[in-house]
């Protein structure tokens, strides 16, 4: 697997948006529901000018769930996100650099949002439901590592062994039709499939521009498939 650049994992912007996001999580419980109530994703008020929140949301993870036994703390949303983000996260930043690794997280965060608020009201009338979570940019994270190394082998549910780009293909299937179906009450579909095609469409867009730019360099270009 070609690596363009080369520094540990403890300098990269993977582990500090790890860090981060731990730190916030770690918050959320002390101030609850304080932290959530500002800066969750409310689709009225993002749509009324809370624009900030299309950021915010991203960085914030369940905290407390409900149990027979009462309230107890939920670590398992942001324990599952920043382990994809830890494995594929850090292969992808060595390959874009740090900036660009960092633009992509961001932008694909965003575009699940985005993405999440205009697709939700045609299928669900839970649309009011306010968003939180990093999967969004995760999956933009997958998505954009599927299409620089699409033949790359991972392992889904940990099991099942596919190319990358069979995964991401699997994933935007599976998370359209349960999105579609409502089959997964409390995890935003829509807002995973968003991540995936901003991701997707990130990539493809710095592709183009790479080749526009060898091609103004040397004013012809060969291209072998």
């Amino acid at each position: 697997m070609p690596i363009r650049r080369s520094y540990s994992f403890m300098q990269s912007v993977t582990l500090y948006i790890i860090i981060l996001n731990v730190l916030i999580w770690l918050a959320q419980i002390i101030t609850y529901p304080v932290i959530d109530d500002l800066f969750s994703l409310d689709p009225k008020m993002a749509a009324s000018g809370h624009v900030y929140q299309f950021v915010t949301y991203m960085f914030l993870h369940a905290t407390l769930v409900e149990t027979s036994a009462g309230v107890t703390i939920y670590p398992g949303h942001i324990m599952m996100n920043m382990f994809v983000l830890a494995i594929f996260g850090y292969q992808l930043e060595q390959a874009l650099g740090r900036r660009k690794f960092m633009f992509l997280y961001l932008v694909s965060g965003v575009g699940s949002a985005a993405f999440y608020m205009f697709v939700m009201p045609l299928f669900t009338e839970s649309a009011a439901v306010s968003l939180i979570g990093a999967s969004g940019a995760i999956f933009g994270v997958l998505a954009a590592y599927a299409f620089k190394y699409p033949k790359s082998w991972v392992y889904i549910l940990g099991l099942i062994p596919l190319p990358a780009a069979f995964m991401v293909v699997f994933l935007l299937i599976e998370e359209t039709f349960l999105g579609v179906m409502s089959l997964q009450p409390g995890v935003a579909n829509f807002g995973h499939v968003g991540g995936i095609i901003t991701g997707l469409l990130i990539m493809t867009f710095w592709k183009l521009m790479n080749r526009e730019k060898k091609f103004g360099e040397h004013g012809f270009e060969y291209v072998w498939e």
